[in-house]
């Protein structure tokens, strides 16, 4: 397989990833419930780890690593999640949702391509963290969290 091609969709990736990185900043610095911040902070923390993984495979394949900075469509995620984030949790969660689903269907698509096999395995690993992201938000805006004890968040 020719890597070029490999290389470029995974510099897609890794970006979104990276675009990712910069809106949930923007949420975490503005909920101040610390059941929401805490898990924010740990699907922070998997984009993360997405953009490390996702480097390593760009590197091997003789490509350049992508910054953890935003692009010009994550700088325009993390500014509209900052801009919501201001008015309360439910408006950062549903912020957050919506950049979830954007990840969800690009990780989604990217399963479209001719991948290695070591590749596709991390490609979705990185999806079922998505998938997971996307439903705990999903279940969050409609439970409320925000207002629930915390043994009742981690149930």
């Amino acid at each position: 397989m020719d890597n070029k091609p490999e290389v470029s969709k995974l510099r897609s990736l890794a970006q979104l990833d990276a675009d990712a990185i910069g809106a949930y900043d923007a949420a975490i610095s503005r909920v101040d419930e610390p059941i929401i911040r805490e898990k924010l902070n740990e699907f922070r923390i998997d984009h993360l780890r997405h953009l490390q993984e996702l480097n390593a495979f760009i590197l091997q394949f003789g490509g350049e690593q992508v910054p953890l900075k935003p692009g010009f469509k994550g700088s325009a995620m993390k500014m509209a999640t900052a801009a919501s984030s201001m008015m309360g949790t439910h408006a950062a969660l549903a912020a957050m949702l919506g950049n979830e689903e954007f990840t969800n269907r690009a990780y989604e698509y990217a399963l479209r391509f001719e991948w290695s096999e070591e590749v596709r395995t991390l490609v979705e690993k990185n999806r079922e963290d998505e998938r997971r992201h996307l439903a705990w938000i999903q279940d969050a805006l409609r439970d409320r969290l925000w207002g629930l004890g915390r043994s009742q968040v981690h149930a």
